[in-house]
């Protein structure tokens, strides 16, 4: 199972959507002439290990927030590609079935919150495949449409609390400006299981990027980490655009030799913003992800909540 993540320039990503409609998921790298069975691209050698019957996922396709599910026919092929602004790309195609499509939106209720479709490269697997395909067959049923009278007062629970979410996020951004943003999740990081140690920059000259740096035994918060990660914590208002934070952490991993780096912002993610941690993800050949929004009150009610309810 791979999702392949946006593609920026609008007539591409429709000339790609027509393509999958046609039957060829394509995976472009402007300068690639040759294909891959015939000379390695690194960093497309993937593609070479889709088989049939895969699924492959286009996300922000057709547009943002939207995705494109379908089941491969075969394997990996090379053609003439689409002509782009930039010239020819998009040759690397996978052949798909068009008839398996499924076109849904990224945060349907219907797709279990396991199911990465997020991913910050251009192509990334989707691990939790029983989930994935139990999402599509939640899909195909709509078996959340029309909610059972047993699960209603369950689901309208889940909307209230879904509606508190930002109130939370909103009151740890005000109790928590600046370092004490730092030193709140330090408190949180401190908590997990696994967790071999914690240090901060507090009272250092430079924290060379890193806000926090957290080590640990085995990964966590669902994103694949090895050993060492590099924490940006950010406490702001609104939507996050800021750039900033990911290039301090590209400088933190590079500094301290770390596996990955993470996010933490009270602001809300943006598309843009988005788009850079994919690109630096793919530039460092590192993970790169973010916990932002609401997501930063569910990451605290579920590894500290005794700091929001108390004992």
């Amino acid at each position: 199972m791979y999702s392949f993540a946006k593609i920026d320039d609008n007539n591409a990503r429709e000339l790609i959507y027509r393509s999958i409609k046609e039957g060829k998921s394509r995976f472009g790298m402007w300068d690639q002439e040759e294909s891959l069975k015939d000379k390695w691209y690194g960093k497309n050698a993937f593609l070479l290990n889709i088989n049939t019957s895969d699924w492959i996922v286009h996300i922000n396709m057709p547009s943002y927030g939207k995705c494109v599910a379908i089941e491969t026919t075969g394997t990996y092929n090379f053609d003439d590609g689409i002509v782009c602004s930039w010239g020819v790309d998009f040759n690397n195609y996978i052949p798909v079935n068009p008839n398996s499509i499924i076109e849904f939106d990224r945060n349907d209720i219907n797709i279990l919150p396991s199911v990465n479709l997020a991913p910050r490269r251009r192509a990334q697997r989707i691990l939790q495949v029983e989930d994935f395909f139990k999402s599509l067959d939640n899909l195909k049923n709509e078996k959340y449409t029309d909610v059972s009278i047993q699960d209603r007062a369950v689901t309208h629970l889940r909307e209230d609390i879904n509606d508190v979410l930002p109130t939370i996020t909103a009151s740890i951004h005000k109790m928590n400006k600046s370092k004490e943003f730092e030193r709140f999740l330090h408190r949180i990081f401190d908590k997990m299981p696994n967790t071999i140690s914690i240090q901060n920059g507090f009272g250092w000259k430079t924290d060379n990027g890193a806000d926090l740096i957290v080590e640990f035994e085995n990964p966590i918060i669902g994103i694949n980490i090895t050993t060492k990660l590099i924490v940006q914590a950010k406490s702001y208002e609104g939507a996050h655009f800021d750039k900033n934070a990911i290039d301090q952490i590209v400088t933190g991993m590079e500094e301290y030799g770390a596996d990955a780096g993470l996010l933490i912002t009270t602001a809300t993610e943006t598309e843009a913003l988005e788009d850079y941690v994919r690109e630096m993800s793919e530039k460092t050949q590192k993970t790169i992800d973010v916990i932002a929004g609401i997501d930063v009150a569910k990451f605290v009610l579920r590894y500290a909540p005794e700091l929001l309810l108390g004992n």
